[in-house]
């Protein structure tokens, strides 16, 4: 009997967040397709090998707390106040040392500097910061209806600024307008929001130091993070350093589409799996027979996907980006191999974070990323971009395997 509720929670969780995700996915592929004709290869390159780095500190200031919130199974109103406000202070922080080192950046990746593209840039870190509280107490509930409502007017809102400033004449600096209005949008709503959770919307307090009770699962989640990020976008930072920015366009563009199917299934479970479980930590069992039921199909989906991909890349890559992005075919197709893998190792993080297991995905994390980064670092020093894309599906079935 109990686990006949357990699963009807968890499909109606998935049901929740797979119905706000597809909205939010189906306005951000219509999205895509209008910006990619209004944007070469290399101006796309450019922004997206920058905002590699600015989703970094974006990363950095959420500290892991997104699914240390979840976990915690009562969080006062001063505790919410506090940690609020510690969130505010850390984007604030992060933001200003982005802008320290941009400089550094842009000789890394060997691109031009733009001032104000640099600090439209640097703006988004804080509201993203800022965004951890309200979107983690919309999680906490499930609430994934409204976190898709602000995601959806946070895309339009974007889509809208990035075209008025590219009919003006800045390209690079509309994809950086569009880039800061999601992240302001994004805020305003899951604020807005927040207020009809059970945690309630959050406003400055005085005990910032309610963070440090979040730490000791947030600091693997962080950890964690780190590791895998720079194994997953070291490969953008050095092709754009080694083989251009108009590579890192093409490159960019075929891992995006990869990475749709996951979007579209395994991100959109993955939230809904800890919020869930979490309330079952005390028995495993459960856990782990509902985990492989998704597994289970996760993959039958992924192979699914990554045989439509691989034998129609060259139809989808032209209905989708159009005829300038014909070099991206043969990089989606080695890409497209990894889908089922991948499908099933992303599920695998709400399981750790049911469990506040944080230090073993740590563990994990830093044997897969080590792998994924000496596939890079061949790949990179062989100077071919398909070579690298082989040694990363083989790096991603070694991981699947761990």
């Amino acid at each position: 009997m109990i686990e006949i509720s357990v699963t009807q929670k968890l499909n109606r969780a998935i049901l929740s967040s797979l119905s706000g995700k597809y909205a939010t996915y189906l306005i951000q592929i219509i999205s895509l397709m209008i910006l990619s004709r209004l944007f070469d290869p290399a101006t796309f390159g450019k922004v997206a090998a920058i905002q590699v780095f600015v989703m970094f500190f974006q990363m950095l200031s959420s500290s892991g707390l997104n699914s240390a919130i979840v976990y915690k199974d009562e969080i006062s109103v001063s505790e919410r106040d506090g940690i609020f406000s510690a969130t505010l202070l850390v984007g604030i922080f992060a933001t200003i040392t982005y802008l320290l080192l941009s400089p550094s950046i842009f000789s890394l990746l060997r691109v031009d500097s733009d001032y104000f593209l640099n600090i439209i840039l640097a703006i988004s870190i804080v509201f993203s910061a800022s965004s951890i509280m309200p979107l983690a107490s919309l999680q906490k509930d499930t609430k994934f209806i409204l976190v898709a409502r602000a995601e959806i007017f946070a895309e339009l809102m974007s889509l809208l600024a990035c075209y008025i400033t590219y009919l003006n004449g800045y390209e690079e600096r509309a994809l950086g307008i569009k880039i800061v209005t999601v992240a302001i949008i994004r805020f305003i709503a899951y604020y807005y929001f927040s207020s009809e959770t059970g945690v309630g919307r959050p406003f400055l307090g005085s005990k910032v130091k309610s963070i440090n009770s979040l730490m000791g699962v947030a600091k693997f989640q962080l950890a964690f993070n780190v590791v895998n990020y720079f194994s997953r976008n070291l490969d953008t930072i050095l092709i754009a350093r080694y083989f251009g920015v108009a590579t890192v366009g093409f490159y960019e563009k075929s891992y995006q589409l990869m990475r749709y199917p996951l979007q579209m299934f395994t991100f959109a479970i993955t939230p809904a799996l800890q919020p869930v479980l979490t309330k079952y930590k005390d028995t495993p069992e459960i856990v782990k027979n509902e985990f492989y039921k998704v597994a289970f199909k996760l993959s039958l989906l992924g192979i699914f996907a990554s045989t439509i991909l691989f034998y129609n890349a060259k139809d989808v890559i032209f209905i989708l980006f159009g005829s300038q992005w014909g070099q991206t075919i043969p990089i989606l197709q080695v890409l497209a191999v990894t889908i089922p893998l991948q499908m099933v190792l992303s599920s695998t993080g709400g399981i750790y974070q049911a469990f506040g297991a944080t230090k073993d995905m740590f563990k994990c994390g830093v044997f897969s990323s080590f792998l994924n980064i000496l596939a890079i670092l061949i790949g990179i020093y062989l100077g071919n971009v398909l070579v690298l894309c082989g040694l990363l599906t083989l790096s991603f079935f070694i991981n699947y395997l761990q």
